[in-house]
């Protein structure tokens, strides 16, 4: 096979491979992100009051696991997101501001689908001390 035709044959497509995979990589974050309102009920809040199960302060979201009685005194499990630790630490938060086993109060948005998930826009604990309030809910 003649050089100019390997050329034309692989070496061509690879390069505008490459190319495209150079020029898209840096986009690649902008995707990564979503709007809080894609998932939640932007028009209702709820409060829920019940004992820590996990406090999980990583990317991309800080979790707390809740154990909560519903209105017929049965135990149901609720996930609890906010912010990355980043701007949650910005406002005070850290790894030790909920511990498990504490009881607390937790404000915030559920999810639109009726799972049993919110987002968390104020924790009070038992002592009525506040660990977070936020005005934004995509901070």
């Amino acid at each position: 096979m003649p050089a100019s035709t390997c050329y034309t044959r692989f070496c061509k497509p690879a390069r505008a491979l490459l190319l495209a995979a150079v020029t898209l990589l840096p986009c690649a974050p902008l995707f990564a992100h979503h709007s809080a309102a894609l998932f939640y009920s932007m028009g209702e809040k709820i409060t829920l009051k019940g004992e820590v199960t996990r406090f999980n302060f990583r990317n991309p979201h800080a979790i707390v696991d809740l154990l909560v009685k519903n209105d017929k005194g049965e135990s149901e499990r609720w996930t609890c997101e906010t912010s990355a630790p980043s701007a949650l630490r910005r406002r005070g938060w850290s790894q030790e501001s909920i511990n498990v086993g504490e009881m607390v109060t937790i404000e915030g948005i559920p999810a639109s689908d009726g799972t049993k998930l919110m987002r968390i826009t104020a924790v009070t604990k038992a002592d009525g001390t506040m660990v977070g309030v936020s005005t934004r809910i995509d901070d």
